[in-house]
């Protein structure tokens, strides 16, 4: 068994089985186990912190450890979200959500990793929307089995990352549906250049070409934590797609846009952006 696999399933049985607390508890030491032992991690989250900032941060800093401490939370969360029927959920921007749904044209719910995106479609599920989500395969087909069949529990449909993501997701938006999609990570080497706290980054192109094939509305939408079961979910204004330009240097301009809504959050709460993977071009 892989020792990535073999944490995921001690993830699982703590949110199965454990009274939330004590498995938000044992969480957060095994979080500040894999701070102490993966320099890897930590300076990734060191360099994307650093870049949010505009500031150095120490490898060691508080705020790196508890990148790791709310991504514990996370997983918690997310893997025991079927049992609490009712978590703290403040809503910020519906009005801004519905005038694009009402489009009935499908809405991309653009989030990233942030907060818990995992709960947040879960809530936007129970709020009775169909909603299904953009998924990058895991390394270990268990891992994906994990995920997977939680985010089916919640009633979450998946378009798998690969050869058929583009049909399926452009049939979801066909279709009046929701499609996630995380927007900070690109993925098998696409993506287009964004100005970011002042840095070129490369963010996932995908989003913007949905939009533009498709002409359904962009809606950043992040879950902000406020404590344990506690969150805002911030709904914020549509990104509307120009009619009939689908060039490039449109989808550059929907990727800025949404880079410099992403900018302010994690400027705002640079904690709860839990990316292990450092966003900054190297060059």
């Amino acid at each position: 068994m892989g020792l990535q696999y073999a944490g995921w399933r001690m993830a699982q049985w703590m949110a199965e089985r454990l009274p939330p607390m004590v498995g938000f508890r044992c969480a957060e030491r095994l979080a500040d186990c894999q701070w102490s032992l993966s320099a890897a991690d930590r300076r990734a989250v060191q360099a994307n912190l650093t870049m949010a900032l505009g500031t150095p941060v120490a490898e060691r800093s508080p705020v790196v450890r508890e990148v790791f401490r709310n991504f514990a939370r996370y997983l918690v969360e997310f893997l025991s979200v079927h049992r609490v029927a009712s978590p703290s959920v403040d809503v910020e921007g519906y009005d801004h959500f519905d005038a694009a749904y009402r489009r009935r044209r499908g809405v991309i719910i653009l989030t990233a990793h942030f907060g818990n995106w995992e709960v947040g479609a879960v809530l936007i599920r129970r709020m009775g929307f169909p909603l299904s989500a953009v998924a990058l395969p895991h390394a270990d087909a268990r891992t994906d089995r994990i995920f997977n069949d939680q985010r089916h529990r919640c009633g979450i449909g998946i378009i798998p990352v690969g050869e058929q993501a583009i049909h399926q997701s452009l049939r979801c938006l066909r279709d009046g549906h929701l499609l996630g999609v995380l927007g900070d990570q690109p993925f098998a080497g696409h993506g287009l250049p964004a100005t970011f706290c002042g840095r070129t980054v490369t963010l996932p192109g995908g989003p913007a070409m949905l939009s533009l094939r498709s002409a359904a509305p962009l809606v950043p939408t992040f879950l902000v934590r406020e404590g344990l079961w506690k969150f805002r979910l911030c709904f914020e204004p549509p990104m509307w797609p120009q009619p009939d330009d689908r060039s490039t240097s449109a989808m550059q301009r929907l990727t800025q846009q949404y880079a410099s809504i992403l900018e302010r959050y994690l400027t705002r709460f640079p904690s709860q952006w839990l990316l292990f993977q450092p966003l900054a071009d190297p060059t």
